[in-house]
């Protein structure tokens, strides 16, 4: 009987699929529409015939993937196909996206830095940060002053939660610790973070680094944001508007920023996190105070802290993020502008204050040529 009811689901579940068409042409409606992938994503053409792609078999794969993508249905069987990985083998279909330990994810890029399984020279990072120290020096002569963030990075942040397979060839987290006592050790301002928050690891209301995310959470963020406030503040005799937050109850509902991960697995079933906790921020006096012209330069880590919206309160609005030194945005503009197409010492030496943050990833790339660029404007070439 039991065999009989399973060859009967099995058969219902094969004609429900072959007519799914079928009903979206009576019933005008698509699955695929409700099952849209999320991700980076250029749609196939349908190639142009000729003799040259015919017998160089450009157009039998053109057209293959072409035709592939015209598949009614594709985004949810695409998604179903990802579903069963995640549930039944605990694996993703992007190679670039590890599902740990209790579904904990990783992008595996992180993985690999964390392991020491990609190129690192600790002598010539020692010499990056001689570079930097001069040029921190260079910038404080014209009232300029720089801060060096390392944001935490997720493998090292919990090591506990990486596929053991991952950690075979695995010693010690020598980059990020190299980076960071080189950093400690020099007479540039710095802000480990990565410490830090292992630090309060088990102390917080929320997860510094939720299951689907690659980035530190709001919360995280917004601690660090604080914690760099007070930083200026005290360290820089800047004095930044006051305040005071404090924190809701955890909730459930997430905003644009958290599941980065998560989402790009394309599951039919949402991907089950954790609660987000959002603290809540006001400005309690600006007597005396200033509001100081600010740029953060870095990778995709320094976004958790400008969404904190604390950057937006306490500095000017001539506030910029230069992502990954490339291109400058701001809050208060509407358009992104290419660094190149600026006079690059003209923008930076108006500001007062210079916010270097970094991932994991890229701690052994401090400010993506800031170093270089900067050290040739007030020296030449080295």
């Amino acid at each position: 009987m039991k065999k009989i009811n399973f060859k009967l689901i099995l058969l219902s579940l094969l004609i429900s699929v072959i007519s799914l068409p079928l009903a979206e042409k009576v019933f005008h409606f698509s699955v695929s529409q409700l099952a849209e992938l999320k991700g980076i994503y250029i749609k196939p053409v349908c190639p142009q015939i000729s003799s040259k792609s015919f017998f160089n078999l450009e157009l039998q794969d053109s057209l293959s993937n072409y035709i592939e993508s015209e598949i009614s249905n594709k985004n949810a069987l695409v998604r179903l196909r990802n579903q069963i990985a995640f549930t039944v083998f605990n694996e993703s279909t992007n190679k670039e996206i590890i599902v740990g330990k209790h579904n904990y994810l990783f992008e595996k890029i992180d993985i690999d830095f964390y392991t020491g399984n990609t190129w690192f020279d600790s002598t010539w990072m020692s010499k990056r940060i001689e570079l930097l120290t001069d040029v921190t020096d260079s910038l404080k002569k014209r009232n300029i002053d720089l801060l060096v963030v390392f944001a935490p990075n997720k493998p090292s942040f919990m090591p506990e939660n990486i596929p053991d397979k991952y950690l075979r060839s695995y010693t010690n987290d020598n980059i990020y610790k190299t980076c960071s006592d080189l950093m400690a050790q020099s007479k540039i301002p710095f802000i480990d973070f990565n410490n830090y928050f292992r630090s309060l690891k088990d102390k917080s209301p929320t997860e510094i680094f939720p299951k689907g995310n690659a980035h530190w959470s709001y919360y995280a963020g917004t601690i660090a944001a604080d914690s760099i406030a007070r930083y200026i503040r005290r360290q820089f005799h800047i004095p930044l508007y006051n305040y005071r937050w404090y924190v809701p109850p955890p909730t459930n509902k997430t905003n644009y920023q958290e599941g980065d991960l998560a989402t790009t697995l394309n599951l039919l079933n949402p991907f089950r996190d954790g609660e987000y906790v959002y603290p809540i921020l006001e400005i309690t006096d600006s007597v005396n105070c200033v509001k100081p012209d600010v740029v953060f330069i870095g990778d995709s880590f320094a976004w958790t802290l400008i969404f904190s919206y604390l950057p937006h309160k306490i500095f000017s609005e001539n506030f910029e993020f230069w992502d990954y030194n490339r291109k400058i945005w701001s809050p208060y503009k509407n358009e992104t502008v290419n660094i190149d197409q600026l006079d690059y010492k003209n923008e930076f030496l108006k500001k007062q204050v210079i916010i270097i943050v970094e991932g994991g990833l890229h701690y052994n790339d401090i400010g993506h040529g800031f170093i270089d660029k900067t050290y040739e404007l007030f020296h030449g070439k080295k």
